[in-house]
């Protein structure tokens, strides 16, 4: 765990992950550490990383004092999505979240290692596989950087007005 005023970071092993909230990591966390208005997660890849993710957001959010339940409820939703995304569909051991506010709105990414599984389509599978359908629908933006190496990033952003999101063309 490092931090400075600009940004913090947090790495949590899966021996952490699965003992969660039962870890020293935890109980600093609580005192308040996530302080800076960007903050990295880097968290295993495993169903249980999802969880820990949200609760890391949320209390990065309550640092920020971001209390509008709207850009929470979208932030948290988008995380979610994004995390279950990258553990589902990529064969990552290891994926890392990115929070980062500025006056006007935040930005989530979330890095993977590369896409070796099949995807499949939301189309057609009634009831799965329409999270980043519903994440493009509550964003202001969403994009994917594919870097060299094949780590793959997906990145949205939330407005902190209160305009809802220009309509997609």
């Amino acid at each position: 765990m490092s931090t400075t005023r600009a940004h913090a970071c947090i790495a949590l092993t899966p021996q952490e992950i699965e003992r969660w909230p039962d870890t020293p990591v935890a109980s600093v966390l609580a005192t308040g550490w996530l302080r800076s208005r960007s903050t990295t997660l880097r968290l295993p890849a495993v169903d249980r990383a999802v969880p820990v993710c949200r609760y890391l957001t949320r209390l990065w959010l309550d640092q920020q004092h971001l209390t509008d339940e709207g850009v929470r409820h979208t932030t948290l939703l988008i995380t979610t999505e994004l995390a279950t995304n990258a553990i589902l569909h990529t064969n990552s051991t290891v994926i890392t979240t990115n929070l980062q506010q500025n006056r006007s709105h935040l930005r989530i990414q979330m890095r993977d290692q590369g896409t070796e599984r099949a995807v499949k389509h939301w189309r057609g599978n009634s009831g799965f596989g329409r999270g980043l359908e519903i994440v493009a629908g509550c964003t202001r933006a969403l994009g994917t950087h594919v870097g060299r190496n094949g780590t793959r990033t997906v990145w949205a952003t939330v407005s902190l007005t209160r305009h809802p999101p220009e309509p997609r063309a």
